[in-house]
């Protein structure tokens, strides 16, 4: 190897491949043919190398070839060059390539790399594959109609009502615990609140301020201790959810990542208050915190970290340094899609657009009539208009803010305990944050703000904003002027609603505390709430993304202590679970998810931004979308001449996403309309409506083919993707404008 390393380095420096493969003539073919086979003689039969004397005499040959324009010899110099490439493809044929890497180390996952010329050649997506040594995972879920047939002809031991995150977790729990589990979504899985949140995987820096402070933020060191109290149920909540943040982020560790967050003082007294505030996050969240530790940061780090930050506040305060903590950062409706997955790979029955009618009684008794006892749920088949009844030993209502409604079928005369809580988003061009940082603060009415870099853009967004419920929340123009203020309070270059890209708001569902004054979100239960009534049916809510595990848990204890007909449910697995896409084998990558990126770069020749994303929105499946598109190239890759390889054809030139991830959505992901795509399944509607527009028609050809639309059918899912992308627009802002390009794409 080391010699292959020298010659190929002393051929580089001649002038002699530039005769012998490009400019100039150089020494005939066969000249050239023939000084490689010389070239390969040296080596020995089979590639085996030839004593070191040999090796040593054709390396001076090959330096007398370039020493001195008076010895000069073009065939001693295509000599040289053919020497150096064929003992170059002998080391990168060896059958060892780790003990060039030092005893013990690893192979790469990419140990030869086949010619580009027969990459672009290949037809055989799975073939192509192998030749480029990636081994895929072979498991597929079953698809939507199977499952749907399972629903009519099984008797279910749980049936889980709503299909966000901690139905989601309900479904994955329950079934790995040995129970037979139905699931059953009204709308697409994550189509709700679940798939608007922060992206956060995080304790809650507010909730540890409430813990020791009625008013916050405090606007000087005298209101920090005339506003002191001590208050531990928000601190037993922040260490639950600093528990379940670790696992969360080691259950995905290919989309599921650390964040680092700064928190801008302006104040000389916020340094020593915000130092104990970090490092008391970081001694509650333990040893296993699974990120870095918290730190102050001096002025200039905090520049250097975030350039479009301050140096002078509203108020004229010099920035003193930073707070810089960590949490998680996940793709949260891609999340919850991977938890669906992992469920069903557990042997649950998952269905998205079936909604439930009612719900059924055991002896023929009805809602609210003595001794009634739930068994089940009549459940329509919105894609079919099928109605079925789904009987169950239990039924779990997970529908989130929704959650009173089920309960309310069960027993009508039942009060509402959820209250709404908006959380309003702006999507923002990369530039109005920073790549490698995020940023957080409290508002002026006591609120938190985020500014975060994610999937290539920043989004800034807060949360509890009261409201109404409603199945199609709008971020309002209110809240999207309150949000970009304050981000204009922290940059340095102001933003305006020009800049927003995309808007959206999501309903987190609180759960009322008695004697709680109303409107008053901040005040009420962060924690989770199980709630079983006289007639067996159990509720779950509350909480947030972060505790979907634990919330499930504790649902799925809470049914099964409770009722003798799940005693043969074996104990919670749920922490010592990966969801899929993680190598849950470590035969794919081992865990090193770094690999897929290099191996679909330099093996496959997949463009390092669209491995990157589709690494971490997939993990190992992402090896599942490349053999798709190169198993039919025709559809989905298109020839990179400059590089003579297939690549694989966007959906819209300024983002990552491919073309080839809409057919696998509508294959293996369940995705049954262009919103699923294009909102649940890619996320480019939250990330550009724009662009989402413009790639919709490509989109709508993609899906018809694969599920057989008429031109009426395509038309009408595509008029309600466009009125979805609508509800994404900036408040008081019309249709949006289509990229340059963007009537090529729909072309």
């Amino acid at each position: 190897h080391v010699l292959s390393l020298v010659l190929l380095c002393a051929a580089l420096r001649s002038p002699a491949p530039r005769r012998a493969f490009g400019r100039g003539a150089g020494a005939p073919l066969r000249t050239r043919c023939s000084a490689a086979r010389t070239a390969v003689r040296a080596f020995g039969p089979g590639g085996t190398p030839a004593p070191l004397r040999t090796s040593r005499r054709c390396c001076a040959e090959a330096r007398t070839g370039q020493a001195g324009s008076d010895r000069h010899s073009p065939a001693a110099d295509d000599a040289a060059a053919a020497l150096s490439l064929a003992l170059l493809c002998a080391a990168l044929s060896a059958p060892a390539p780790s003990r060039a890497f030092g005893r013990g180390a690893p192979a790469p996952l990419r140990t030869r790399r086949p010619s580009a010329r027969a990459a672009v050649r290949a037809s055989d997506g799975e073939a192509s594959l192998r030749a480029a040594n990636l081994p895929t995972e072979v498991w597929q879920p079953p698809s939507r109609e199977q499952q749907f047939e399972r629903l009519t002809s099984e008797e279910f031991d749980l049936l889980v009502v709503g299909g966000g995150a901690t139905g989601a977790g309900v479904a994955m729990d329950a079934a790995s615990r040995g129970l037979r589990v139905a699931l059953v979504e009204g709308s697409d899985y994550m189509s709700g609140t679940s798939s608007k949140s922060t992206k956060l995987i995080h304790g809650g820096l507010r909730y540890l301020a409430q813990a020791f402070q009625r008013k916050i933020p405090p606007r000087s060191l005298l209101d920090v201790f005339l506003n002191l109290r001590f208050d531990p149920e928000y601190l037993r909540i922040v260490a639950a959810d600093l528990s379940e943040r670790a696992w969360m982020i080691q259950s995905a560790p290919f989309m599921a990542k650390a964040l680092p967050m700064m928190v801008p003082l302006y104040r000389w007294w916020e340094v020593p208050l915000f130092w104990v505030v970090g490092n008391m996050y970081d001694l509650i969240a333990g040893a296993g915190r699974g990120v870095p530790p918290s730190s102050i940061v001096s002025v200039e780090e905090a520049r250097f970290q975030v350039p479009s930050l301050r140096s002078v506040d509203p108020d004229g305060n010099n920035l003193v340094g930073g707070l810089v903590v960590y949490d998680g950062q996940q793709n949260d409706a891609r999340m919850g899609v991977h938890i669906i997955l992992t469920a069903i790979q557990q042997g649950a029955a998952c269905v998205n657009y079936a909604s439930i009618e009612s719900l059924l009684f055991a002896d023929g008794k009805g809602a609210g009539d003595a001794g009634a006892c739930v068994c089940g749920a009549r459940v329509l088949d919105r894609r079919s208009g099928k109605s079925i009844d789904v009987k169950a030993k239990q039924v779990v209502n997970a529908c989130g803010v929704f959650s009173d409604k089920v309960r309310q079928m069960a027993e009508p005369s039942l009060e509402n305990m959820m209250v709404p809580s908006y959380g309003s988003h702006l999507t923002l061009p990369e530039y109005a944050g920073s790549a490698r940082m995020g940023m957080v603060w409290f508002t002026n009415d006591g609120r938190v703000l985020y500014l975060l870099p994610w999937e290539g853009s920043t989004i800034a967004g807060t949360t509890d904003a009261p409201g109404e419920l409603s199945y199609t929340p709008r971020t309002s123009a209110s809240e999207a002027a309150f949000i970009i203020d304050e981000v204009n309070r922290v940059v340095s270059e102001p933003l305006s609603t020009d800049s927003v890209r995309s808007a959206w708001a999501g309903i987190r569902p609180l759960v009322r505390k008695p004697g709680s004054p109303p409107g008053d979100t901040k005040s009420l239960s962060r924690d989770h709430v199980v709630e079983k009534l006289n007639c067996g049916l159990v509720t779950v809510a509350g909480g947030k993304w972060t505790t979907y595990r634990k919330m499930a848990e504790d649902a799925v204890d809470k049914c099964v202590a409770e009722n003798p007909a799940l005693a043969h449910a074996t104990r919670c697995r749920t922490l010592e679970m990966q969801l899929v896409g993680s190598d849950q084998t470590g035969e794919v990558c081992g865990g090193a998810f770094d690999r897929i990126v290099a191996t679909l770069v330099d093996d496959v020749g997949v463009e390092k931004d669209v491995a990157k994303h589709l690494r971490s929105n997939y993990g190992t499946r992402a090896l599942q979308i490349v053999a798709l598109a190169r198993a039919e190239p025709g559809r989905f890759c298109e020839v990179d001449r400059s590089r003579l390889q297939l690549g694989m054809r966007r959906l819209h030139p300024h983002f990552p996403h491919v073309e080839a991830e809409v057919a696998f959505a509508c294959r293996h992901e369940f995705a049954q309309t262009p919103i699923d795509v294009l909102a649940q399944r890619t996320r480019l509607s939250f990330l550009d409506v724009t662009a989402a527009r413009a790639a919709l028609p490509r989109v709508m050809e993609i899906m018809a083919l694969e599920k057989g639309w008429d031109a009426e059918q395509a038309r009408d899912e595509s008029e309600r993707c466009e009125t979805y992308l609508d509800s994404m627009l900036m408040p008081g802002a019309g249709r949006a404008v289509k990229h340059p390009g963007a009537e090529v794409l729909a072309a």
